[in-house]
This record gives structure tokens, C-alpha cells and sequence, in this order.
């Protein structure tokens, strides 16, 4: 008798979505560092909730703040693959160079890292926001400005990670993208205006 030989799939979610199994590695490598910074997080402050609660209000601001700031520049870092592969669609961008070097190849190998690193920097800086965003809440929920631009930018993140997963696969609609936009506006005015 003989058996027909069997292809081996791969089970999981991510390898539904991401056909390359080094970057499924990569976004697998960088989800549970995300999930362990934030547990660590929660960790550190359950452990110093007293001496966090008796800070100088001003002080423990500037902390969580601070956490929202290194944040916001993990996003821009995030942010910076529209651009770049916007440049790259231009087709006067052939013509252009620097010397003798051709400014599509330098976009080209900018494209590269900004698309290798994209997803891990979204959720290494999701993770970061999420403690700012916990931080900020535990010492007093105000229902005030900065406290909702907050929660619906957090809202509209997690949406925008639901969708990016669904970005590998092209099943989005282009709504990465378009919730990409509206997150950038959100968090731009809550960092702005708190």
C-alpha cells in the first residue's frame, strides 16, 4: 500500500496571515516581548503602587508622560513606511539622484528596513502606550479631554493592529491605512493638548 506523502501546514493564526515564516517568527518574537514588557509593567507598579501613589502629583505625571513620549516616537518611526513608499510609487523618482547615486535606490533600501521593522516597532510602542495609558488611568480617571482622546486613540489602535494583521493578506480594504491616518491625527491632538 502506499501512502500519499503529506505537506506539512503550519497551524496558528499568524501563519493564516503571514506567509514568511521568518517575519511570522519576527511578529511572533516581538508580540511576546510586548506582552512581557507589559506584564512587567503591571508587575513593577502592583509592586510600588504605595510609593507611586504618594508621589508629587507633578512628578508622577512627568513619568507616565514620559512612557507616552518614548511611544510616540516608536509610532513616527512606524509611520514613516507611508512616505517612503508613497516616494517610491512616484514615477518622476527615477529621474532624481544624488551624485551618482539614484535617490529610488537609497528609498529602496530605506523601504526595505522600514517595512522589516514596522511591525515590531508598532508593537514594542503599543505596549509602551498601553503602560502610559494604565499609569495615567490608576491614578484617577478624569472624565476629561486628555483621558478620552486616550481611550478612543487606544480604541482606534487596537483596531489598527486587528487590521494590520489582516494588511498581510491584502483583506483590509485598504483600512490600515486609513485608520493609520485617523490614529496619527488622535494621538497627535491627545500629545498635543494634554
Amino acid at each position: 500500500m502506499v501512502f500519499p506523502i503529506s505537506q506539512s501546514k503550519e497551524t496558528g493564526i499568524l501563519s493564516r496571515y503571514i506567509a514568511n515564516p521568518k517575519e511570522r517568527r519576527m511578529v511572533l518574537l516581538t508580540f511576546i516581548a510586548a506582552v512581557i514588557l507589559i506584564l512587567f509593567g503591571v508587575l513593577y507598579v502592583a509592586l510600588s503602587y504605595q510609593t507611586l501613589m504618594l508621589q508629587d502629583s507633578r512628578h508622577y505625571k512627568e513619568n507616565f508622560k514620559q512612557l507616552g513620549s518614548i511611544s510616540r516616537i516608536g509610532f513616527f518611526a512606524v509611520i514613516a513606511i507611508y512616505p517612503v513608499f508613497l516616494l517610491l510609487k512616484w514615477k518622476k523618482i527615477k529621474g532624481i539622484s544624488l551624485g551618482d547615486i539614484q535617490l529610488k535606490t537609497i528609498l529602496q533600501f530605506v523601504g526595505k528596513w522600514v517595512r522589516k521593522w514596522h511591525v515590531p516597532v508598532a508593537l514594542i510602542s503599543s505596549a509602551i502606550a498601553l503602560l502610559h495609558g494604565y499609569l495615567a488611568i490608576i491614578r484617577g480617571f478624569k472624565l476629561d479631554f486628555t483621558h478620552l482622546t486616550g481611550i478612543v486613540t487606544t480604541v482606534i489602535l487596537f483596531l489598527l493592529m486587528f487590521l494590520g494583521l489582516k494588511r498581510y493578506k491584502r483583506m483590509d480594504k485598504q483600512w490600515h491605512l486609513k485608520l493609520g491616518i485617523v490614529f496619527l491625527v488622535l494621538f497627535m491632538i491627545h500629545a498635543t493638548f494634554s
